[in-house]
């Protein structure tokens, strides 16, 4: 049955202590020596599918087992150079070509393989057998003189449970199909470790393709059949995407920008190919750099742009397109400008994708937050401070004791008069009084002029006092 040994349910248990603060070594390795335990649906290995994973536990596992030496590890890393050609990380035996290619006996071979799978690190996928796989492959394709090729031995990386726990990896499941579900303290702490040191040995400005070597396509590979060669198709001489220009108009071209960039302030620190190919339309309109520099000084930048060379490729196509600078049919590509939207279909298209697109973020605002909004801001809020009311000017009568008091019309003159001098002194001008209210308010006027009248006084009694240096005589007459 799958995952039922006891020392995977053991080392499952053990492997899931959340409180573990450092990382345990085994004393010893577990070796399994028993057959059926060394398949995928049986061992309590956790499959591996990273070659660097798979190096790191055999670098670790060697140890424990007796017989292990050197010849091992060359095995393994021979092993883990098939790996990347499956999705699974899976390996073909291929026990006639291996040994070859690590100069050791077939027997030796087989003999560390045989070291590998009892250290829990490698687990039978497939077994192989003396069955024609063409034959299977090819189904009725299949025809006498295609040729014979035996089922080849698949084999699966692993890493036992005791280097999970060993380098504080908690598993999640049992077996094969296992997982890594969390780390602990030093586990965590040794896994961006060795991530960080396999992220600074990659170098990829300096990888290179691997050559393409047809002898060895089928190898490491299961059930390759036969194929055709290729048929050889001519290789198209001129490269994709040309501009047509040759290296002696491109150099020509960067020098034209050089002599460009010198003179013209705000080009300095410009890439020489960028701006010389910016500056193609000109040079194929036959100007010189002198020309070329008079027509930049006359478009007076006022400050250095981010991108001169973007700036000059967008300024000549507007200036061509405008009239304003005559190139040649072609040198600059023709604006896509839109039709005209006559209807307004483009405007309520785009009104429609605002609404689909915010109407819901809106529509929730006003449902939940905008109410308790409301209300937080008309508490933080202060109430205005109440301004006091305005005063009654004192020296004029309201509007409507004024023209009670006018009785029959009058010209603007005596309106004017009655307005600006107040209440006059002659009897004859002074209006009629109708009714209390009316008495009270020409009574309370008429205070009012004395008041100001005796202050006046005052001051100029105070004014004469203060210029002579004598006090005033003791005299109220200024008051009344």
């Amino acid at each position: 049955m799958q995952h039922l040994c006891a020392r995977c349910q053991h080392l499952q248990a053990a492997t899931h202590t959340p409180n573990t603060t450092h990382l345990p070594q085994p004393e010893t390795l577990p070796l399994i020596k028993n057959p059926s335990e060394q398949h995928i649906t049986t061992t309590c290995s956790r499959r591996l599918r990273r070659p660097e994973d798979f190096l790191d536990a055999v670098k670790w596992a060697v140890k424990y087992h007796p017989k292990a030496n050197a010849t091992t590890l060359a095995v393994a890393h021979d092993l883990a150079a098939n790996m990347p050609a499956s999705k699974d990380g899976h390996i073909a035996y291929v026990l006639a070509a291996r040994h070859q290619r690590l100069g050791i006996a077939r027997s030796t071979l087989a003999h560390h393989i045989a070291i590998l799978r009892e250290l829990g690190l490698l687990a039978w996928a497939e077994h192989g057998s003396l069955r024609n796989a063409l034959r299977t492959r090819l189904g009725h394709r299949f025809t006498a003189g295609v040729g014979y090729r035996a089922t080849a031995t698949i084999y699966a990386p692993c890493a036992p449970p005791e280097y999970d726990l060993a380098h504080g990896q908690l598993r999640h499941g049992t077996g094969y199909h296992s997982r890594i579900r969390a780390y602990t303290p030093q586990g965590r702490l040794q896994a961006i470790t060795n991530t960080r040191s396999r992220q600074a040995r990659r170098t990829p400005s300096v990888t290179t393709r691997t050559p393409y070597s047809p002898a060895g396509r089928g190898e490491g590979r299961k059930d390759n059949a036969a194929r055709p060669p290729r048929t050889a198709t001519p290789t198209p001489r001129t490269a994709r995407n040309t501009t047509g220009y040759t290296p002696q108009q491109a150099a020509a071209g960067i020098a034209h920008a050089q002599h460009v960039r010198l003179e013209t302030w705000w080009t300095q620190g410009t890439c020489l190919r960028q701006l010389a190919y910016a500056l193609r339309p000109l040079i194929h309109a036959g100007y010189t750099w002198q020309d070329t520099t008079h027509e930049l000084t006359h478009w007076h930048v006022h400050t250095r742009p981010t991108n001169a060379a973007a700036l000059i490729h967008a300024e000549l196509r507007r200036r061509a397109h405008t009239g304003d600078l005559h190139l040649p049919q072609g040198s600059v590509k023709p604006f896509r400008q839109p039709p005209a939207d006559e209807t307004g279909h483009r405007h309520r298209t785009m009104l429609q994708h605002k609404r689909d697109q915010y109407g819901p973020a809106f529509a929730r605002y006003r449902q939940t937050l905008a109410g308790p909004l409301r209300t937080a801001l008309q508490q933080s809020t202060t109430p205005p401070t109440p301004q006091p009311p305005r005063p009654r000017p004192q020296l004029r009568e309201p509007e409507h004791a004024f023209h009670r008091a006018c009785g029959a019309p009058q010209d603007p003159w005596e309106v004017y008069r009655s307005r600006a001098w107040g209440l006059p002194d002659r009897p004859t001008q002074r209006p009629i009084i109708t009714g209390e209210e009316d008495q009270q308010v020409w009574a309370e006027l008429a205070d009012h002029a004395q008041a100001a009248a005796a202050f006046q006084r005052l001051r100029e009694d105070l004014a004469n006092t203060t210029a002579t240096g004598t006090p005033a005589q003791s005299d109220t007459s200024w008051y009344g």
